[in-house]
């Protein structure tokens, strides 16, 4: 077996999130007591969850951490929901299964508290959302009075938030948050541009759904001059990491303005939401 190959098919994502089947954590777990490689990619991967969590680290409400503390204890006491096989792969912070192993609904739980507790608005708002979905799809899974079809829907969206979590963490890619103007505080939304491809990726954080007739549109200041990155679609709420365009040269500054539908030329600085320093 080629382990690099093995490494990067996106079973140590699948793992760790709690997706991989009992049969592919299995190998996985037996692959990495065998080879050293396989144990760090998945500590890499655990590591950088944490890491993207810290990046926007904010002060959560003061009674955040009781509230969360009861729900993780309610859940422990209805434990018997979650402790299906399909849930038993992924790696734990507190009983220790085997070298990787633990269950993947309690990692996502205690995820969620570092998100949380001085983490990030985007990253809760990002896994609180993923964690609905897959406690959806694990319902239904072992209900047999489930419609496949429903079941492939929730299937398919738990591997776009997987997708788009690969991107937001890739080694190349250069974060860049962006926080409101003095007109719009409490705004924010995040460009994710990677430093090799130049492609740039955009999650809206908090801005207000756009009245009818107009979108936002990201810009690039490079070298002091705005070049338009491309307009985002809030029309389909489930896709949050959207690609907008490949913006090569010396940029100093992303932005996004409210534009017409269909973007604008040059953008309308009075209608400027968010702005962010690369």
């Amino acid at each position: 077996m080629n382990i690099q190959q093995y490494i990067s098919s996106g079973i140590i994502e699948n793992y760790v999130l709690g997706l991989a089947s009992s049969e592919e954590a299995q190998e996985l777990e037996r692959l990495a007591a065998e080879h050293p490689e396989v144990q760090a990619a998945i500590d890499n991967y655990q590591a950088s969850l944490e890491q993207l969590a810290d990046l926007y680290a904010v002060q959560p409400p003061a009674d955040l951490k009781t509230k969360i503390w009861e729900s993780l204890s309610h859940a422990d006491e209805g434990s018997s929901r979650y402790d299906e096989p399909a849930l038993q792969a992924g790696p734990g912070l507190q009983e220790q299964r085997s070298p990787v192993s633990m269950s993947g609904w309690k990692w996502l739980a205690a995820a969620c508290l570092v998100l949380l507790i001085g983490s990030a608005t985007l990253n809760w708002i990002y896994f609180n959302k993923y964690r609905d979905y897959k406690e959806r799809y694990d319902a239904m899974a072992f209900n047999q009075q489930t419609i496949l079809a429903d079941n492939q829907v929730y299937k398919t969206r738990l591997e776009e938030f997987r997708q788009d979590m690969h991107i937001m963490m890739a080694p190349s890619m250069k974060p860049v948050v962006m926080q409101g103007v003095k007109t719009h505080p409490g705004m924010m939304a995040t460009v994710y541009w990677d430093q090799n491809s130049k492609d740039v990726y955009m999650v809206v954080n908090n801005l207000p759904a756009p009245p009818s007739g107009k979108q936002y549109q990201l810009w690039a200041i490079i070298d002091g001059k705005p070049v338009s990155a491309g307009l985002y679609d809030m029309t389909d709420p489930s896709k949050m990491v959207q690609k907008m365009k490949n913006i090569q040269g010396n940029v100093q500054t992303f932005a996004i303005t409210l534009e017409q539908k269909g973007g604008s030329s040059t953008p309308t600085l009075d209608q400027m939401y968010v702005a962010g320093n690369v």
